[in-house]
């Protein structure tokens, strides 16, 4: 246990404080009442809520700063230093948390993910490949849905995770295959991208996408030898069309649901977690539920307005976080997935999925007059603009626009954040440095897909740069990245780690030249985070007046070979002082 002892003597476990200190809800307003930085003062009287002592704490205020202890008042640092210096911070009251030498850092932030997304998908068919599930064949999938259609024998089959870049057919299922596990029922099987899906036949009947005529914009239904007939694989806006129409769960089952991807995120490390696409309905769920207080990590939801949000004008923007929620700024979807093959590029795919022109590079999602307007609105309401953009075509597309609207005689845009940004070149990032644009790569897809770019989607030379976070850093930029949940589950460590080594799945280093040293990329998930969405003055260091938000691991990352990184563990996550996940 981290801590034990008698609590009369100001000592408790974790198992004690997870019932008797529950996290206290800050508001960003209080910023302001900081505390003076550095160790505590000579003639400073602060009587602390609790003090953690003997640890290895990384402040993450310089690479080498470290502390042995810190101290916190009513959800907040209220001192940092050496054990002396802390423990004179304690009262009879005060419980004292003994770290045993553990590491300490600030709690990790989630750069860009939909943790209503998560929750979602907690309850549907999993088909997932390995490590994170067992799917690698068609028969896998079908074995699956099967099993799953057992245990839930109404309505919708539901399935998300499949990845046919790790089938061994290296191809989507038809809906000829989907049939074979129900004719009767209608199945959907979210790809892991989330940019695809394929359905069965009674759920393309259903849908209206059989025999499609007019597809959503930014949308496709690919089609079979007949050039009428749904294949059974729908692509952006045609899926989104569909998901729009499957059942929702009730508002207790959602409840139930977040609290379970809440905790995922805590076991992560994640204090802070974005829900990076809400639509009207998930935005009135979260708010219900932060009114009941069934928010316990801070939630930074981001309004989606690509398509229309009823209600846009009263999501109160720019305002603190009530009940762990804010509306953190506005997303935008410029274009689709790259191991998807939806992504938008300048250049064509190295291997064109089957039925494409040779010289296929994706599509966009929205025309240029629409992205101007869009961002035009976000700059008179000074609303921060989050932006998704994989390919390089998206991406210029996106600088294009900004430097439209911030040319013109009105309000400019302010730390627009490019999602992804995965194929960016490097004039690309240079233009963002200038135009207060900064990227939040998806790191993690080195690992996951690194192999299947060069091979399949972009080839060798452009996936070596993929997710450019060195080049990044060396223009000046402030770089996050990220797992996008639940495209990849929160998993902290490996997502550092492929920050740090861009280790593929069949070992491979793909773009050595782009990585990135493991304090740069802490920094990705620590106090750049913070900085991205503004909530620099909060969180992302441990200094006096910032939230005692913290992650505690079994070892230092700071002192193990990159290689290493993946042998450590989340041992315990505090949110504000208390402990959400512990041991």
């Amino acid at each position: 246990m981290l801590g034990s002892g008698n609590r009369g003597a100001g000592t408790c476990n974790i198992a004690l404080w997870l019932t008797e200190a529950p996290s206290r809800a800050i508001r960003l307003a209080l910023a302001t009442s900081l505390v003076a930085a550095g160790p505590v003062s000579a003639g400073t009287r602060i009587e602390a809520d609790t003090i953690f002592v003997n640890g290895n704490i990384i402040t993450m205020t310089q690479p080498n700063a470290r502390v042995q202890a810190l101290a916190v008042r009513d959800g907040k640092i209220a001192a940092v230093g050496t054990n002396t210096e802390v423990e004179a911070t304690g009262t009879r009251k005060t419980r004292r948390i003994d770290l045993k030498g553990r590491t300490v850092l600030p709690g990790f932030i989630d750069a860009h993910g939909h943790i209503t997304e998560v929750a979602r998908w907690l309850g549907v068919a999993h088909l997932s490949p390995p490590p994170v599930g067992t799917v690698s064949t068609l028969a896998d999938l079908q074995t699956a849905l099967r099993s799953y259609a057992q245990s839930h024998p109404d309505g919708w089959l539901v399935a998300a995770g499949y990845d046919d870049a790790q089938l061994a057919e290296r191809r989507h299922p038809t809906r000829q295959e989907l049939d074979a596990v129900s004719a009767d029922r209608p199945i959907i099987a979210v790809h892991a991208s989330g940019h695809l899906a394929a359905l069965n036949t009674k759920a393309l009947e259903m849908s209206g996408l059989l025999h499609p005529g007019k597809v959503e914009p930014g949308g496709v239904v690919q089609l079979e030898a007949d050039g009428a007939t749904a294949s059974g694989v729908i692509e952006e806006g045609a899926l989104f069309k569909v998901m729009y129409t499957l059942p929702r769960p009730s508002p207790e089952q959602q409840a139930a649901a977040m609290k379970a991807a809440q905790d995922i995120y805590a076991r992560n490390g994640l204090t802070t977690a974005q829900d990076g696409a809400t639509t009207p309905d998930a935005w009135a769920m979260l708010q219900a539920i932060a009114r009941q207080g069934g928010l316990f990590l801070d939630v930074h939801a981001l309004p989606l307005v690509t398509a229309p949000f009823a209600g846009i004008d009263q999501v109160p923007f720019n305002a603190p976080y009530a009940g762990h929620l804010r509306a953190a700024g506005i997303k935008i979807v410029l274009d689709g997935s790259p191991q998807g093959r939806t992504a938008w590029l300048s250049h064509p795919y190295h291997i064109v999925p089957p039925g494409r022109a040779a010289d296929y590079a994706g599509y966009r999602q929205i025309p240029d007059d629409q992205l101007k307007a869009l961002l035009r609105t976000a700059a008179a309401h000074d609303r921060q603009v989050f932006v998704h953009v994989n390919g390089d075509a998206a991406i210029q597309q996106l600088i294009d626009g900004v430097r439209a609207v911030d040319s013109e005689d009105g309000p400019q845009l302010k730390r627009t954040i490019a999602i992804h940004s995965q194929t960016a070149r490097l004039d690309q990032l240079q233009a963002m440095k200038q135009m207060d644009i900064e990227p939040s790569f998806f790191a993690s897809h080195t690992y996951y897909w690194g192999d299947w770019h060069r091979e399949v989607t972009l080839g060798p030379d452009r996936a070596d740069r993929i997710s450019p976070q060195r080049d990044a850093f060396d223009v000046g930029l402030r770089p996050t990245i990220h797992n996008d949940a639940p495209v990849v589950m929160p998993d902290m460590l490996r997502l550092i780690w492929s920050a740090a080594t861009r280790r593929t799945r069949s070992n491979d280093i793909l773009g050595p030249q782009e990585r990135v040293s493991v304090y740069e990329a802490l920094q990705e998930v620590t106090s750049n985070a913070a900085y991205e969405i503004h909530e620099e003055k909060l969180k992302g260091t441990l200094e006096p007046g910032k939230l005692a938000d913290l992650v505690i691991l079994d070892g230092d990352p700071l002192t193990i070979s990159p290689e290493d990184l993946l042998r450590l563990h989340v041992l315990a996550t505090v949110k504000e002082g208390g402990f959400v996940f512990g041991i």
